[in-house]
């Protein structure tokens, strides 16, 4: 069974992006796609899948449920909050 990987909302969710973190990234879309069928592989942006989050959107204000960013994590490349992301580049 898959391992959830949802963020919990709070100031606890925010990360930084480090290259451990994209090489977790890279594994998981790596083992993602061996486990998926080749003729899967084609329909990759299927209207019926998972969206990205509209309240995470770039340029929008962080919902007051994640609070406010810890100021050593300001202006500082961190993991996406957005569930939809985890297993993209």
């Amino acid at each position: 069974m898959a391992q959830s990987v949802l963020v919990p909302p709070g100031p606890d969710s925010f990360r930084f992006f480090t290259r451990e973190s994209l090489a977790a990234t890279e594994q998981r879309i790596a083992e993602e796609k061996a486990k998926r069928p080749k003729q899967e592989r084609k329909d990759e942006d299927d209207e019926n899948g998972p969206k990205p989050n509209s309240d995470l959107e770039a340029g929008k204000s962080l919902p007051f449920i994640y609070g406010d960013i810890p100021p050593e994590m300001v202006l500082v490349p961190l993991e996406d909050l957005d569930p939809y992301y985890i297993n993209k580049k």
